[in-house]
């Protein structure tokens, strides 16, 4: 749906007060909308033992930190005694991710898998990945049409990259108990 077709009220504000919703825990499938806000992610908010997340993809298309989405969503967890896996970043990887994506919690009882693909790493970006984080920054307010095709190109390769890794991860919890 595009913004122009979207009808204010017709989204779901689970945020407004999650306590009195039964969205997040009785919904069978749940669509987030980023806001952008706290740690700029929405999934913590579905961790409830309830809803017995397996995996997570997680996709960071910030032009900073690929990482500081998880690693506060770690803290946010620990903080509410939520289920999330320990994120452990190598030192070469915290400004240049050097893969197009890394698994955290895999092997981990009672934790979700979680997939998290950096979008400028050094698999579709090469030797030139801060070329691309300053190309495409955050407040950029007009892109060409070359630049939304490049950058739609490098999206979509992140996932062509792991798809095998994505359908095993999917499988896996699929056969779990």
């Amino acid at each position: 749906m595009y913004l122009s077709q979207w009808e204010w009220g017709t989204t779901h504000n689970f945020l407004y007060d999650p306590s009195k919703s039964d969205y997040i825990s009785k919904s069978q499938y749940i669509h987030l909308i980023d806001a952008g806000l706290e740690i700029n992610t929405a999934y913590p908010l579905i961790l409830k033992p309830e809803r017995k997340v397996d995996l997570i993809l997680s996709f960071d298309f910030s032009e900073g930190d690929p990482f500081l989405t998880l690693t506060e969503a770690e803290k946010y967890c620990s903080k509410n005694d939520i289920q999330f896996p320990e994120i452990i970043i190598k030192k070469e990887d915290e400004n240049i991710p050097s893969k197009s994506f890394y698994i955290f919690g895999k092997g981990e009882k009672d934790v979700p898998v979680v997939m998290h693909f950096p979008l400028f790493n050094k698999i579709n970006c090469e030797d030139n990945v801060q070329g691309w984080r300053d190309r495409y920054q955050t407040f950029k307010l007009l892109y060409t049409p070359s630049d939304i095709e490049d950058l739609l190109k490098v999206s979509k390769q992140i996932v062509t990259l792991s798809k095998n890794e994505i359908l095993d991860n999917l499988q896996q919890k699929k056969k779990a108990p």
